[in-house]
């Protein structure tokens, strides 16, 4: 019986990012549309988030604590919800935003616009993402993944006969604000700088160099142009002012560390790295029939969803789970978001911030039951930083001697001040109010 539970495959490129296959490092990630003529991988860098470190403690919120909690213990909550609204929610209200890093834009030279024998497929066990399809009589198939050990992105490019891959290659970010711009470094590289938030925000430096087999690469303009290779592998690094006090020159410095590596050795390392996760626990509930074996798994959930017994797909949402953790949270990199390391908005929802009530709690529901303790560390990490902020946070707001306090959110700077207020009816339904009506004023 094949085992199929170790993989996500498709018969057709994503038609928008929900659809795309994720890859990632912890630190840098990658969602992946797998479009034949104009490939995009949209590209994620953990620390790129809008702005710099704020204090956003309201001055207001001691001095009415005792009034709110009296208004509180009265019944008298649309009132205490008004004055906490305005003394207690953060001075400015919102909090620092996640950004994405931009896109990678792969345009092919296909003669040939028929395609045939489309296949897109995330391999879990090996953490690649792969495009393989027929244009023509030609045959092509890329490979990507994001390596820990090396800290890159690694896009191969194949084809079943000489000198057939062509192609056009950029940089973007589209129109977003405090994008600096795109520049060639050499013939075979180029680089986009930016940054988020003007002179207080973090600076970022995106870079990626062509290496081809036969054939020829160059720049013209901001464009990386191959012409009849072989074979052809891009790297790509990225790098932050929030690490880094010369982001471009860490991005270079990467991209050369492994440049004088074989492709096979790129993927040998990170494969070996990842599989010593991945690899420590296996869940087979049962096997599928025969039928459904060999179907793509859209069309598999469409199955499920229609009463078809599918016990492999289960297996498969389990270790896809695992994956998500693995390639969103690693040492060394920040935990993962409401969405992993993933996302392509600039002002995206609930600003893909870290929210404390529950969601982190539930992106980590997997790191110690299913073998990924390593994973947990970013978390435990930024916690420690949460504890410094949170100690004025306690103090300042509710006068607290000794301790630390945090509120529903925080970003890449640990802020723990107030986003919005709501008192929840009755009082203690919800922990949203508890931290005004119960807190000590003196410990």
């Amino acid at each position: 019986m094949k085992n199929i539970s170790k993989r996500l495959w498709y018969k057709q490129p994503a038609k928008e990012w929900n659809e795309a296959l994720p890859i990632g490092n912890g630190r840098l990630g990658g969602m992946v549309f797998g479009q034949v003529h104009n490939e995009r991988v949209q590209l994620n860098e953990d620390s790129v988030w809008y702005g710099g470190p704020r204090d956003r403690n309201n001055p207001d919120a001691l001095k009415y604590l005792p009034q709110i909690r009296k208004l509180i213990a009265d019944g008298r909550l649309k009132e205490a919800e008004e004055l906490a609204a305005l003394t207690f929610t953060g001075t400015p209200e919102t909090q620092r935003h996640y950004e994405p890093l931009g896109d990678l834009l792969i345009n092919m030279d296909h003669r040939d616009t028929e395609t045939s024998n489309y296949s897109r497929q995330l391999d879990l066990d090996s953490a690649t993402t792969t495009v393989q399809y027929t244009t023509g009589e030609v045959t092509y198939n890329r490979e990507l993944f994001t390596s820990y050990p090396d800290q890159v992105m690694v896009i191969r490019l194949t084809a079943s006969e000489a000198n057939s891959i062509s192609f056009r290659t950029l940089l973007d970010r589209g129109n977003a604000r405090n994008y600096d711009e795109l520049e060639a470094m050499s013939n075979n590289s180029v680089v986009m700088r930016g940054e988020t938030g003007g002179k207080d925000g973090i600076g970022f430096r995106c870079a990626i160099k062509a290496i081809p087999e036969n054939g020829s690469v160059k720049t013209l303009g901001n464009h990386l142009i191959v012409e009849k290779a072989d074979r052809v592998t891009l790297i790509l690094a990225a790098a932050t002012s929030y690490r880094y006090n010369n982001p471009e020159q860490q991005c270079f410095q990467t991209i050369e560390r492994v440049s004088g590596k074989a492709y096979e050795e790129l993927r040998q390392n990170h494969v070996k790295d990842y599989q010593e996760l991945f690899n420590r626990v296996n869940l087979e509930i049962g096997n599928s029939e025969e039928d459904i074996l060999d179907i793509a798994t859209d069309q598999r959930l469409d199955l499920v969803k229609e009463g078809k017994k599918d016990l492999s797909l289960i297996s498969t949402y389990f270790q896809f789970g695992r994956y998500l953790l693995i390639s969103s949270s690693r040492p060394n990199s920040l935990p993962a978001t409401l969405q992993g390391i993933w996302n392509e908005k600039m002002l995206p929802p609930w600003d893909s911030k870290f929210t404390i009530n529950i969601n982190a709690q539930m992106n980590y529901w997997p790191a110690e039951v299913c073998n990924l303790s390593e994973c947990h560390k970013p978390l435990f990490e930024h916690i420690e930083k949460i504890k410094e902020n949170g100690k004025k946070t306690a103090k300042s707001m509710y006068g607290c001697r000794g301790g630390f306090t945090a509120h529903h959110n925080t970003d890449i700077w640990g802020e723990t001040q107030h986003h919005k207020i709501f008192i929840c009816q009755p009082p203690l339904a919800n922990g949203c109010c508890m931290v005004i009506f119960t807190l000590v004023g003196a410990l």
